[in-house]
């Protein structure tokens, strides 16, 4: 083979293996732009991640601090109900002596004292006792021991032995508030209702009708909760009840837009 054919094969192996080389460097180049992408998509879920626990916990602490703020507001409700109550002469507690005693009613012309009247239900036979126990009863409400689940047995004791007591209202109407305040509103929309269909001249009535509107606002039924709140503002015009419904048909106005 002549000299220019030796220099000829050596240019094309060299080409060659060049070549190769610089395929080489390609495909290794692919492969770092891989990783890098892979190693920045890593880091974005790992950010990612990072993000979500935070707004968990950011979530966590707003959900406690919100039950907080509900637990308040509702204990406020039952101090502006007890307040209201005591200004309209029903605050709920039964009346007493100058001595604090509870003053026992007169029995019913021809009736001895401690003798039980018959009704068909169960009785006070001692009026004294029956205005201690719903005196009892109600004082597991006072901000200074706010025992509800407590209330709620001693209100529901109360009603099942004393149905015709002249405190009965008062007691179905404190039933469903304590239920209400321990967010408990399937049972409170339950009592609240009860105290409007079995006694519906009550005083107790605005406050149960106002409470029940509260309920439903609370439930997304917006409809029924305009007309409830909508009765309480027509039917007790004038009345801090009345004045309470216009100020959340207010705000669901606001919530609409």
């Amino acid at each position: 083979m002549s000299g220019r054919g030796l220099i000829w094969l050596l240019l094309v192996s060299m080409g060659t293996a060049q070549a190769a080389e610089l395929s080489l460097e390609q495909r290794l180049e692919r492969l770092e732009r891989r990783v890098d992408k892979v190693t920045e998509l890593t880091l974005q879920v790992d950010a990612l991640r990072r993000e979500n626990r935070e707004l968990r916990g950011r979530i966590e602490v707003q959900e406690h601090t919100i039950q907080g703020l509900e637990r308040k507001q509702r204990d406020l409700y039952l101090d502006i109900d007890q307040r209201i109550g005591q200004l309209q002469g029903a605050a709920g507690t039964p009346p007493t002596t100058p001595g604090g005693q509870a003053a026992v009613p007169a029995p019913p012309v021809g009736q001895a004292p401690g003798v039980a009247a018959s009704s068909g239900g169960a009785t006070a036979a001692n009026p004294a006792r029956e205005a201690a126990e719903y005196q009892a009863a109600y004082d597991l409400l006072r901000p200074e021991q706010r025992r509800y689940p407590e209330a709620i047995e001693a209100f529901r004791a109360f009603l099942a032995k004393y149905p015709n007591s002249k405190f009965a209202d008062n007691a179905q109407y404190w039933l469903a508030e304590a239920s209400y305040v321990t967010q408990d509103n399937a049972t409170a929309l339950v009592e609240f209702q009860k105290l409007v269909a079995q006694f519906p001249d009550s005083p107790k009535v605005p406050g149960a009708l106002l409470k029940i509107g509260y309920i439903e606002h609370a439930a997304g039924q917006i409809d029924a909760a305009r007309e409830t709140l909508g009765r309480v503002a027509k039917d007790y015009a004038n009345t801090p009840e009345a004045d309470m419904a216009q100020q959340r048909l207010q705000r669901i106005a606001r919530e609409a837009r």
